[in-house]
């Protein structure tokens, strides 16, 4: 007798290619990016990423976004800058705030100007 299998998720994937480089990203995600209006080519990046930046705060999305560029996870992360993966998920998320003086070991360690996670 064979069993009811569960059906993977599948969801449609878009093909975005930006300064050359080709990415394949589920059209859920990219439907939460669409330009609203037509006529507006010229976009900040509060018109793409407002509801990020109010949820999880400018500096936290920073550091989120540095960890993925570094190809690190929250552990790997927390090891370098000497302090916990709970500390690190907070700031990422906005719950805390990443300080100055740790600012300065990120800025040191990955070459960035500190202040841009003040």
């Amino acid at each position: 007798m064979s069993e009811h299998m569960k059906k993977p998720h599948t969801e449609s994937i878009a093909m975005v290619t930006w300064h050359g480089a080709h990415y394949a990203l589920p059209v859920g995600i990219i439907e939460k990016y669409r330009v609203k209006e037509e006529s507006k080519t010229d976009l900040s990046i509060d018109d793409v990423f407002g509801d990020l930046i109010n949820e999880h705060g400018e500096p936290g999305l920073l550091l989120k976004g540095l960890r993925h560029r570094e190809g690190l996870n929250q552990i790997e992360l927390a090891k370098i800058l000497n302090i916990s993966q709970t500390n690190l998920s907070a700031m990422e998320n906005g719950r805390r705030a990443i300080g100055k003086e740790l600012a300065k070991r990120i800025g040191e360690k990955f070459k960035i100007d500190y202040r841009n996670f003040l």
